[in-house]
């Protein structure tokens, strides 16, 4: 069998066809992979951003909250303006939610609790600053002397002692949100 120059025009058109269509659907191929990785690479991207700015907010929080217990403990008394609702731990303001859900929902388990436990040793701790305040401005008969004595001196002790605690929980916080920071960066891909 002897080809015809016809038949070897039609072979080749069809070859060309073929690598035609192989090459388009090698095009589209590729564009739809490099289009789901740059979608994944931004996703990835836009939940980091969201949990950085959950540490960083988380963050923002506890060093103004650790101001103002290191504030109230050198005064030994609470500043001036301080809703009482702030001392109840069921109660949270606005932004305290806020960070509290960011955390949540972008970061572990862990840094939630850190968090969690920073909060309520700062509470503990302005609670124990206000029992020193109340002993220190106790009043009455100079016979009651000595019991206001100690009271105030166990006051100092235990507020000494919530303080240290709260100082504490807050170097674990800080620690996980270090931690938190340095995991959940966005790995980046060898190309």
């Amino acid at each position: 069998m002897t080809l015809t120059p016809v038949a070897l025009a039609l072979i080749s058109t069809g070859a060309g066809l073929v690598g035609a269509v192989i090459g388009t659907a090698g095009t589209l191929i590729s564009a739809s992979l490099t289009q789901r990785a740059t979608r994944n690479r931004e996703s990835d991207f836009k939940v980091w951003e969201r949990r950085a700015d959950a540490i960083e907010e988380a963050h923002r929080k506890m060093l103004a909250l650790a101001n103002a217990r290191d504030l109230a403990w050198a005064r030994r008394a609470l500043p001036t303006g301080l809703d009482p609702a702030d001392l109840d731990p069921g109660h949270q303001d606005e932004q305290s939610r806020l960070v509290a859900t960011k955390l949540s929902l972008y970061t572990t388990p862990d840094l939630v609790r850190a968090h969690r436990k920073s909060n309520d040793e700062f509470l503990k701790s302005l609670l124990a600053i206000l029992g020193v305040q109340l002993a220190l401005s106790e009043t009455g008969a100079e016979s009651d002397r000595a019991r206001r004595e100690r009271r105030l001196n166990e006051a100092v002790a235990e507020a000494t002692s919530a303080v240290e605690k709260s100082k504490a929980a807050d170097e674990r916080l800080e620690a996980a949100l270090r931690e938190a920071a340095a995991i959940a960066a966005p790995r980046r891909r060898r190309r």
